[in-house]
């Protein structure tokens, strides 16, 4: 008999566990964000930090399986901890949420269970927690107070991050005194005696930052002065015999006459001591150890650190190429391509191209994409099979193509495998034919091996520095540095302001200079990044950094941007607007001043070989274009332009018709470009000269002539008294020279010779009195 009422039923267990889902974990930002590729895809994640990490304090585990009958549990193992967790019955399935709480980087183990306790094979997932800021600290600086002449070295803060935390604290700004600085060791001597603030914002790996603000006290005695002449001599700044007697009268303040000798020793170093923090940090230092001997009341400084809020790095929100674009009326078509699968992979890639895709919707050009990482959105097949492929495109874009795989002389057709195409032979023939190329970042770290892709791209990547991972987590080679624009008058640089702050991996190259070869539009200062704090510059160029360039190149046109690799700058619109310019000037829908002095040998070199350019023309022009050439590479734009001068006069002057329109053209742009470098240049010249005075015997005559230069050079000389001979004076290299009044050296002169890579000056003389 029955009793009651049936109910459904239910089948019977078989014995076979659950199957377990993959977990997933919570809370999820909807934009996922990039950490670049693994296994030959794109790796994203949403967890709401950077790099998979989480940083709030709580992550839920979210389980579910399915089983014939009933998901009884999951069991939850983390760090040998193992707990059950009660699943929610729906019908044969089974889930749970466990919430997972504090700063950890754990493997997760879990596993389903069912009613008759069969289990499921164990899943692990990796749950990365880090809700604690980097932490910043001056042990250098203690107690708050600090020598002036205290190395840099010594006292730049420590980064770290509270384990178990996602580690890579870097600094990602400063500010001394409230007003933003590269984040460069601190030199103490630009600043003054007294009270500082030192502030830096440093983030880490999981995106969390913080802001400390040192106070702190710069102090300074006899001791520290001493230590700053020395350094000062070292450096070149102040010559040995200057340095002497600056050190002679420190020894005096030290024996007793402290207040006169201090007195003494601030008035010399007025006049041997260059302008500028140098001067400062030796006269307003004397000014106040003699205020102390007074009695001066200064007062205390409060020290500490405090901390606020700061800001950590943006997540890098995935986006991949889509379809080809295709405009009504395109004004030009270009092919956007990455490396060759096997090659290092850049992760701003995908962002790249996709924006790339926005601007030519936006300004009417098509554009085709060609990556192994989009093969749904790619053209078919191989397009460097032949020239004929390749000329439906205005422009080429390398978008960090790296590889010396990128062009082959040798690989099997994409149509017939069974025969190899000339990718090299494709390439240069486009290139020959007018066609342009877009070398971006990583595009000039490609082809090692083949010098005439290297002239293409103009320049031969070699290095790069690296930085904690707190400073992008996609780019740990990014530093922070400033940009110069040196021509901005190319459509792709001239909305730039002439020096901006920019963070990016910045290459260094081997080889040749790009200057040699290129026409420069944009370059580094490497003084404002090389041996920052916590980072590296790598094996670096010196006073001369390109960075960004352009060439009318083997009958093509090239433009490069080293620039880059920081997803955050193709995000720019400073920068869209580069890339933008340089592809339609690439394209050949914009004109640009992108003339080389190699570009005009050439031009002479073909007139020549046609009868067009006679011999002695061609003398004559070649020898004002090396002149023009040789003065460009020291920076001597006064005589680059003056030499460019010449090369166009005589171009214009003997080489009319339409048949020379091309050569014409590229004077008249030689002789405009070095225009724009010699408006902006240093010239090399006196910014005062020695003057006549007439001194007490035993007082210090000094004599000084700064000039203004690239790394001026001094030489002080010497004329005897009815001698007719200027002699060099030994050890007197600074602008400033500072003898003894003696009766016997009335009347001699004194004149210094400053030169740089650009030429010498010599001052005008003066003559030593003694009342």
């Amino acid at each position: 008999m029955l009793i009651g009422t049936p109910g459904v039923a239910v089948a019977a267990e078989t014995g076979a566990p659950p199957v377990l889902d993959v977990a997933t974990l919570s809370p999820v930002d909807p934009v996922p964000n990039y950490n670049g590729v693994a296994n030959n895809a794109y790796a994203t994640s949403s967890a709401t930090g950077v790099g998979g990490w989480f940083t709030g304090n709580d992550v839920t585990l979210n389980l579910s399986a399915t089983d014939d009958e009933a998901v009884a549990l999951f069991r939850v193992t983390i760090a040998g901890s193992t707990v059950n967790v009660p699943a929610v019955q729906n019908g044969t399935r089974g889930t749970a949420a466990y919430v997972i709480s504090g700063d950890r980087n754990s493997n997760v183990s879990y596993v389903a269970v069912d009613a008759a306790g069969n289990a499921s094979a164990a899943r692990t997932i990796t749950v990365r927690i880090d809700t604690k800021v980097p932490v910043a600290a001056w042990p250098g600086i203690a107690n708050g107070k600090v020598a002036h002449s205290a190395l840099a070295s010594a006292i730049s803060p420590t980064r770290t991050d509270p384990t178990p935390g996602s580690g890579g604290a870097a600094v990602r700004d400063m500010w001394i005194d409230g007003v933003w600085a590269y984040p460069m060791p601190l030199d103490l001597s630009t600043l003054s005696v007294g009270e500082h603030t030192w502030a830096v914002n440093i983030g880490d790996s999981a995106g969390n930052g913080a802001k400390y603000t040192l106070t702190f006290e710069i102090t300074t005695s006899i001791a520290d002065l001493r230590a700053l002449v020395q350094r000062y001599v070292t450096a070149g700044k102040v010559s040995a015999p200057n340095g002497d007697r600056l050190l002679a009268l420190l020894t005096e303040a030290a024996g007793g006459a402290a207040e006169s000798a201090l007195v003494k020793f601030g008035a010399l170093a007025a006049k041997v001591t260059p302008a500028g923090h140098l001067r400062d940090s030796l006269v307003q230092d004397a000014a106040y150890l003699v205020e102390e001997l007074r009695g001066v009341d200064h007062p205390d400084v409060v020290t500490g650190v405090a901390v606020s809020a700061g800001k950590g790095m943006d997540r890098y929100p995935f986006r991949a190429p889509g379809e080809a674009v295709r405009n009504n009326r395109p004004k030009f078509k270009i092919l956007l391509f990455g490396n060759r699968p096997g090659a290092f992979r850049h992760e701003h890639i995908p962002l790249t191209m996709a924006v790339i895709q926005d601007l030519g919707r936006a300004n009417s050009f098509d554009v085709d994409v060609w990556d192994y990482l989009s093969p749904e959105v790619s053209v078919p097949g191989n397009p460097f099979e032949s020239a004929e492929r390749l000329s439906q495109y205005d422009a080429l874009v390398g978008v960090s193509s790296v590889g010396n795989d990128m062009f082959s002389t040798a690989r099997p057709s994409t149509d017939n495998p069974a025969v190899t195409v000339n990718e090299q032979a494709a390439l240069q023939t486009y290139i020959r034919n007018g066609g342009g190329f877009v070398a971006i970042h990583g595009a000039t770290d490609s082809m090692h091996n083949w010098d005439w892709y290297k002239n293409l791209v103009g320049g031969e990547f070699d290095n790069h520095g690296s930085n904690a991972g707190g400073i992008q987590n996609t780019c740990g080679g990014c530093v922070v540095g400033e940009l110069v624009t040196e021509d901005d008058t190319h459509p792709a640089t001239r909305h730039f302001a002439k020096k901006m702050t920019i963070s990016d991996e910045l290459y260094n190259w081997r080889g040749f200079l790009p200057r040699e070869k290129v026409h420069v539009l944009q370059t580094l200062t490497e003084s404002t990044y090389a041996g920052g704090i916590g980072s590296s510059a790598g094996r670096i160029e010196g006073p001369d950094h390109p960075i960004s360039w352009c060439a009318n190149y083997d009958g093509g046109r090239s433009f490069t941007q080293a620039l880059l690799h920081n997803w955050q700058n193709t995000a720019d619109p400073i920068f869209q607007l580069n890339i933008l310019e340089g592809i339609k000037w690439a394209a050949g829908a914009s004109s640009g001043n992108c003339v080389t002095h190699t570009e005009m040998r050439g031009l002479v070199a073909a007139g020549a070989a046609d009868g067009s350019v006679g011999a002695g023309l061609a003398t004559v022009l070649n020898g004002a274009i090396d002149a023009s050439y040789n003065a460009y590479l020291v920076k001597d734009y006064i005589e680059a332009m003056e030499q460019a001068k010449v090369v166009r006069r005589e171009v214009k002057a003997n080489l009319p018709g339409p048949d020379n329109t091309p050569i014409r053209e590229r004077a008249k742009e030689l002789a405009e470009w070095m225009k724009v470098l010699a408006d902006d240049a240093v010239i090399l010249r006196f910014l005062s000269e020695p003057v006549p005075a007439i001194h007490r015997p035993g007082d210090d005559a000094v004599f000084a002539a700064p000039a203004d230069g690239q790394n001026v050079a001094y030489q002080w000389q010497v004329k005897a008294p009815g001698s007719a001979d200027w002699a060099d004076v030994p050890g007197q290299t600074s602008f400033a020279i500072a003898v003894t009044a003696v009766p016997e050296l009335v009347g001699s002169e004194y004149r210094v010779r400053a030169s740089d890579p650009t030429g010498e000056i010599v001052s005008r003389s003066a003559v030593l009195r003694v009342n």
